[in-house]
């Protein structure tokens, strides 16, 4: 029975699982592997109440030990965990902060999805998982990261005491480590002079000061941390490890559910909740010196609350989700416009520190004339970074800054670093405490700079819309309507054209051929290729594929950003006036084409289908478009031209006359084959 009941549990059949423990209590008694059993069946049901019941009873019937209790603290986690609501929250605001340890940045890291964390706090995450926006980085190797030059500089230019009390708490974690428990004490109260509302040293302290016993003095650094941070789990683990010390431990156990329900992985919460739980299931004896009549009986308090109400979360959690939201919403507005009437000059009156939470008070500046727009320039185009980029070296530039350098060359453009492994990893992502900084502490010039981007990237769209637009120019080879044109990207000056292309939206560029030694000399006509999709090589090459459009003549050229460019005027077709002929010579030489392709050698063929595709198939006149039939453009991209005859046959604007023009080519290659 016992076998089949495990099986079941085993297979999450609860319910059967519970009713066989309970048969099997009927028929032989209860023995404590029915009751552990029945107990975690009720525990999975989160049927709290029975499962406490059960505990109980089988702790009376035979010895039970903390990890006899995994079960229910699993199903309790479960139950309490909340989703990430404050994050959700702060995170839109976070400046400074490290959103692992939610204290000021040190020694700044920033990672491939543009968060920023401090090195250690990175260097501690087991989770490989960006805290942030929840990227998975498993092979991220945090050492080959350099810190973050600019928020290094900026932190300690405006919060200097910050830096001093980092140094500080570096010598009392020392301390620490080496069991001088008091010394440690002591610097971490120094370093709380400095900053009085770092949670990270009211909480090494609370700990340091539990390691000496002194256990209400950790309680009440516990509740202080709270006060700073409502949304640290780690500041509700304090409170119940002191707790638990203390003995009292149903308020231990609430308050580390409270820690697991803002974060579930903590494994040593897990730890001292089952210990909590294993002391309140288990009758303690009359001569342990910290058993009192609280911890006998359980009586009408927030655990027995949550027992009856198989742990609500509302009953547990009524002010680290909602209220809390709501709280640190009130208090993220009023320190924004505090900030802003500082910054201005309105009110000079520094605010008193009341407990909010940490990102939002460290943008006040007791000086605000440390803030230096220069600072956030980037070194490559001298204005206001936009869109800023981190590099692997700890250098912030704007990303389409650092593009064009990495065209040229794939190393920094500062420290020479090399930068190959960012290229090839193609990262875009905007470093997000950067951009906030500026967003909140330079927004008028933030705004400018964004129109001066919004206004280029508005006259790379406008390219070619009309005669007072140039399009960007390839100087290449000469490309069809309707035909694909694989291209293969290497120079730098059309690297940076397809990615204009690319942001602009429109997709565009004209292709024309060369004809002469000058950069500036091309051809009188061309073809409009659209881009259809990109393929980047770890390099920075490209393959780029692409399909012929609008045919054009060039009636003015110049030159933007290391590539060509010209005015140009869109040709199509004249209405056919005798359709019947042009339908009829048509049809006729479409079969012609299509023997000629169908005789070809298989190793051509194939050759053939790989770069321009399949042979289209015949179109009806009203098909023809303001270019003719797709299939007669196939036809002259694939023959052996001349560039003088192909530029020809791309400037007519008659499709009766190209094809004509294509029968005599077809002709003139029937006769040589047949000459020889």
């Amino acid at each position: 029975m016992v076998d089949l009941a495990k099986q079941a549990f085993s297979s999450k059949n609860f319910d059967l699982a519970a009713e066989i423990y309970e048969r099997s209590i009927r028929e032989y008694g209860p023995k404590p592997e029915f009751l552990l059993g029945l107990a975690d069946c009720f525990a999975k049901l989160g049927q709290f109440e029975r499962a406490f019941t059960a505990y109980s009873k089988a702790c009376r019937v035979g010895p039970m030990n903390p990890k006899d209790l995994k079960h229910l603290v699993s199903s309790l986690v479960n139950t309490v965990k909340q989703d990430p609501l404050i994050n959700s929250e702060m995170n839109k605001n976070v400046v400074f902060d490290c959103l692992i340890c939610r204290n000021m940045l040190y020694d700044p890291v920033t990672i491939p999805c543009g968060h920023t964390f401090c090195r250690q706090c990175l260097v501690k995450d087991a989770s490989k998982q960006c805290k942030n926006c929840g990227t998975k980085y498993l092979y991220l190797n945090i050492s080959r990261i350099k810190s973050s030059v600019l928020l290094s500089q900026t932190i300690d230019k405006w919060f200097p005491e910050h830096s001093k009390a980092v140094e500080i708490k570096k010598m009392a974690n020392d301390a620490f480590q080496t069991c001088r428990f008091e010394e440690a004490i002591r610097l971490y109260t120094g370093a709380m002079e400095l900053v009085p509302n770092d949670h990270l040293l009211w909480s090494n302290r609370s700990f340091a000061l539990s390691r000496l016993d002194r256990n209400e003095e950790a309680l009440e650094d516990a509740d202080m941390i709270l006060q700073l941070r409502p949304d640290w789990p780690k500041g509700y683990f304090r409170r119940g490890c002191a707790l638990y010390n203390l003995g009292q431990y149903e308020e231990s156990v609430v308050a580390l559910l409270q820690c697991l329900a803002l974060d579930s992985s903590i494994e040593t919460a897990k730890d001292y909740l089952s210990k909590a739980l294993h002391n309140i299931i288990l009758p303690l004896s009359p001569d342990n010196p910290k058993a009192t009549e609280l911890q006998r009986e359980l009586n009408p308090s927030l655990l027995d609350q949550l027992i009856r109400t198989n742990f609500d979360c509302t009953v547990l959690l009524p002010k680290v989700t909602v209220d809390t939201v709501k709280r640190l919403k009130d208090i993220i507005t009023d320190t924004v416009n505090s900030a802003t009437n500082f910054l201005e000059g309105k009110d000079h009156h520094q605010p008193s520190q009341p407990n909010l939470p940490q990102g939002t008070r460290k943008a006040l500046l007791k000086d605000p004339s440390l803030v230096c727009r220069e600072d956030f320039e980037c070194s490559l185009c001298y204005r206001l970074l936009h869109l800023p980029v981190s590099t692997p070296c700890g250098h912030v530039f704007c990303r389409p800054c650092l593009d064009k350098c990495l065209d040229h060359k794939t190393e920094c453009p500062l420290c020479k670093s090399c930068l190959a492994e960012y290229l090839a990893e193609r990262r875009q992502s905007v470093t997000i405490a950067i951009e906030n900084i500026i967003e909140a502490y330079f927004p008028e010039d933030c705004i400018e700079r964004m129109s001066q981007h919004e206004e280029e990237i508005q006259e790379l769209a406008s390219m070619g819309l009309d005669s007072e637009h140039d399009i960007p120019i390839f100087v290449c080879t000469l490309a069809y309507p309707y035909v694909s044109c694989p291209l293969h990207i290497f120079e730098p000056r059309y690297r940076l054209m397809v990615r204009q292309c690319m942001e602009s939206g429109r997709r565009q560029f004209g292709m024309c051929v060369a004809n002469g030694d000058e950069e500036s000399q091309f051809s009188e006509y061309g073809c409009m290729l659209e881009i259809r999709d990109v393929q980047f090589f770890p390099d920075g090459r490209s393959l780029v594929d692409c399909v012929g459009g609008k045919r054009f003549k060039v009636i003015g050229k110049g030159q933007r950003d290391g590539y060509n460019t010209a005015k140009v005027e869109f040709i199509s077709d004249h209405p056919v006036a005798d359709m019947e002929e042009v339908r009829g010579t048509s049809e006729r030489l479409y079969l012609v084409c299509r023997k000629w392709w169908e005789e070809l050698p298989q190793v051509q063929r194939a050759q053939i289908l790989q770069h321009l595709g399949e042979f289209p198939g015949p179109e009806t006149e009203s098909s023809y478009g303001p270019n003719g039939s797709a299939w007669h453009w196939w036809m002259l991209a694939v023959l052996p031209l001349d560039s003088r005859i192909q530029l020809a046959i791309i400037a007519m604007t008659s499709y009766k006359e190209r094809l004509r023009a294509l029968e005599r080519v077809l002709g003139f290659l029937k006769n040589k084959h047949d000459s020889r």
